[in-house]
């Protein structure tokens, strides 16, 4: 027995006791102590594994936000969670990743509209926070009237942002802090890895648009095929079929839709050439329910949802070619059967200048230049609201370019650049390219490769360098939160500068299905809003400047400020069945009948007209 204990138990019972129990539970703190230490260590090490498990560079920088969030999640209760990650170009930190409480399931969830109700106000954490907000110690701040958790992460890379809340307790706050800490190394691979996958992107699809301009170059059946997939996305087509005669037989080209039943029928020789005997020898013809043809041709192919068949000839070199659509009711709540035959019709006529000038370029190995530039305008005309889209980008760009006195050279390369600021798109999905409405971050991330290719493009077949900085540069942004370099200023290319000018306000005067264009007043005073921020302001007021010259002009004091078919840069397809077409004496919208529909324009809304009515009334 220790002798210390001997001399205690000496002193007696009543002090032996006290002094033993003592050692008791002096024992049992520091077991309970070892315990709690080794259990924070398992906790903390669980957590570890979760975060390493969770990681997968290969999933994208978003997706792996959104789980670490969760992680998070796990930890502290809070109605929001949000990730920012510094962006390189602007040293702001930009909103990546959001995720929000679900009530119902106790669960954190991902959030596409941003942070879950406060009691007080609704909290929206804001798309982008200042450089200088990693410098806040971790902690609870406040937002206006909102409490939350802001948690800026070591080497400055990103930050994280809980709440609304009301608090944690100090161990819950401790770990958050020790998995916070865990997380800058891990953020760095996963933003490098982002970088990678954007630039794989980037070659993968200015590689597939490059493979199909090179083909759609000298195969016409790669322009047609192309050609005919776009417009079944854009047109909402049940399906298609492109038929080929070659030496007597003929052979289908191509099905876009339609059932596995209508594509069985259409293999039948008797039933495809019944189909060419209906067309006959005419170019285009569409039947509906008002021709007797329409039933004879659903019986055939059987197709009964179909209201209306478009059918015609196409151009083809050394074969002959017919085509075949079909195309429901719900393809007629948008577009008028009007529009759907214009349309058709300038693409049947496009594709021929098409064709013909790819036997130009095998014959004489001519530039791509014109090629690409007729290709750009069939893409546009596929759809009524961009009829004439690329014409009029380099219309009013080359009045800006030569308003503000740039040299002769410059205005054509600016010109050039405008009309194919678009081509990259070709490397794009149709669905996409396509898209009505808001785009996700997924999609956004991936249309905004269109410059890049665009550029990608021009640098690989016509060569030029300038043209190829206008279209690559074209979507940056004074303020230097543009893409794809994050630009700003006079960085920016002059034409690049111009395009995006030209590009807002044609944005703001063409329609769409699902909105209505602004008047010509409203896009001019967007415009001036935008200058300095968007925008660069001289060209902004050039492009003003110039108008202003025109609506003060004596030869336009109760007309237009020039023929609706040339100011909206309209096809001849269109305008030559026009009654306003050449006619110099009235406006269009003074004739009793025209064709603005057919492009996707009405009289009331488009900016000729409004133009001219808020001159009338302002008496200028």
């Amino acid at each position: 027995m220790p002798p210390m204990l001997n001399e205690w138990i000496s002193l007696g019972v009543p002090y032996t006791i006290p002094i033993l129990t003592a050692l008791f539970l002096l024992m049992a703190l520091l077991l309970l102590g070892m315990r709690a230490k080794s259990k924070k260590r398992s906790k903390r090490l669980s957590y570890t594994q979760q975060i390493i498990q969770a990681i997968q560079p290969d999933a994208g920088l978003e997706n792996n936000l959104n789980l670490i969030l969760e992680i998070i999640g796990s930890i502290v209760e809070a109605q929001g969670y949000a990730f920012y990650v510094r962006d390189s170009k602007t040293g702001l930190f930009l909103l990546k990743s959001v995720r929000h409480l679900r009530e119902d399931l106790g669960k954190v969830a991902p959030s596409y509209s941003g942070l879950a109700p406060y009691e007080k106000e609704k909290y929206l954490p804001p798309l982008s926070l200042a450089a200088d907000s990693a410098n806040k110690e971790a902690g609870f701040i406040k937002e206006g009237e909102i409490p939350l958790c802001h948690i800026p992460l070591s080497k400055g890379q990103g930050l994280i942002r809980l709440g609304p809340t009301s608090g944690f307790s100090k161990k819950k706050f401790e770990l958050l802090m020790y998995v916070t800490d865990l997380l800058p190394n891990f953020l760095d691979v996963l933003i490098e890895a982002e970088l990678l996958r954007m630039k794989a992107d980037v070659v993968e699809t200015s590689s597939m648009a490059l493979q199909q301009i090179s083909s759609m170059s000298l195969d016409s059946e790669t322009v047609i095929q192309k050609m005919f997939g776009m417009v079944s996305s854009a047109m909402g087509m049940s399906g298609g079929s492109l038929f080929i005669s070659e030496a007597g037989t003929i052979s289908i080209s191509s099905f876009f839709g339609w059932s596995a039943e209508t594509k069985r029928r259409l293999r039948e020789p008797s039933t495809v050439s019944l189909l060419i005997q209906l067309i006959g020898a005419k170019e285009l013809v569409h039947w509906d329910p008002d021709t007797p043809v329409l039933d004879q041709t659903i019986s055939l192919i059987g197709n009964r949802g179909d209201v209306l068949i478009i059918a015609g000839r196409l151009p083809y070199p050394g074969k002959k070619a017919w085509f075949v659509c079909g195309f429901p009711q719900s393809a007629l709540k948008d577009l008028t059967r009007e529009q759907l035959k214009t349309s058709f019709q300038m693409m049947i006529t496009e594709l021929a200048k098409l064709v013909n000038l790819q036997n130009t370029m095998k014959t004489f190995g001519q530039t791509y230049s014109e090629f690409l530039k007729r290709l750009s305008s069939t893409i546009d005309d596929l759809n009524p609201y961009t009829v004439g889209y690329s014409e009029m980008m380099s219309r009013y760009s080359v009045i800006i370019a030569k308003e503000m006195g740039l040299p002769l050279m410059q205005i054509r390369s600016i010109g050039l650049a405008a009309h194919l600021s678009n081509i990259g798109v070709l490397g794009l999905s149709e669905d996409l390219y396509l898209k009505e409405g808001k785009f996700t971050e997924v999609e956004f991330e991936k249309m905004k490769l269109h410059a890049e290719v665009g550029a990608s493009i021009i640098e690989m077949t016509i060569g030029d360098m300038d043209v190829a900085k206008n279209i690559r540069h074209h979507h940056e942004r004074m303020d230097g939160n543009g893409y794809p370099h994050g630009l700003r200023g006079e960085e920016i290319p002059i034409g690049a500068r111009i395009i995006s000018v030209v590009q807002t306000f044609l944005a703001k005067i063409n329609g769409r299905k699902y909105r209505d264009p602004l008047s010509f007043d409203k896009a001019i005073q967007l415009l001036e809003s935008l200058a300095g921020v968007q925008l660069d302001v001289n060209v902004v007021q050039a492009f003003v400047r110039w108008f202003e010259k025109k609506r003060h002009a004596a030869s336009v004091k109760s007309r237009s400020l020039g023929p609706c078919w040339e100011m909206c840069c309209t096809p001849v397809e269109v305008c030559r069945t026009c009654p306003a077409f050449q006619n110099n004496r009235q406006n269009c919208w003074e004739m009793q009948t025209n064709n603005c529909q057919s492009h996707g324009k009405s009289c009331e809304t488009c900016f000729v007209y409004t133009e001219i009515k808020s001159r009338s009334a302002t008496g200028t």
